[in-house]
């Protein structure tokens, strides 16, 4: 850790115009709930069992992010640790999500699959047995 930062909160945002699109995605995926909107422009989502595994969702074109990087947000990989990846990989299928990658054991021990999500943002959801 750099010296005299001590981080007690990290919330990932990600910035887009389908704001409602990606909320019912991270509900649906997810179980996340809404707690709070502000204003058109900021949604923040967590899980309603552990309130601390949170993610903001941001109007792209929004002041708060400066001009140059109001851009949609490529080569971002969302990873979700699950407590058993072969039930939500049945639960995912049977809502219907499309699969960008098929459920895989890697060679380091980790069993995953990914989602898109609606700005193409990949979602791995992974458990190690």
């Amino acid at each position: 850790m750099t010296e005299g930062t001590a981080v007690t909160r990290l919330l990932p945002n990600i910035c887009t115009d389908k704001m409602e699109e990606t909320r019912d995605f991270y509900k649906e995926l997810l179980g996340f709930v809404v707690g709070f909107e502000h204003q058109g422009w900021y949604i923040q989502m967590a899980s309603p069992e552990k309130p601390e595994l949170q993610i903001g969702i941001m109007r792209l074109d929004h002041e708060f992010t400066p001009r140059p990087f109001q851009y949609p947000a490529q080569g971002v990989i969302i990873s979700v640790q699950v407590e058993d990846v072969e039930a939500t990989y049945a639960a995912v299928k049977a809502r219907g999500f499309e699969l960008s990658h098929d459920l895989c054991d890697e060679e380091f021990g980790m069993r995953r699959f990914m989602v898109a999500d609606p700005n193409g943002l990949l979602v791995n959801l992974f458990s190690f047995p």
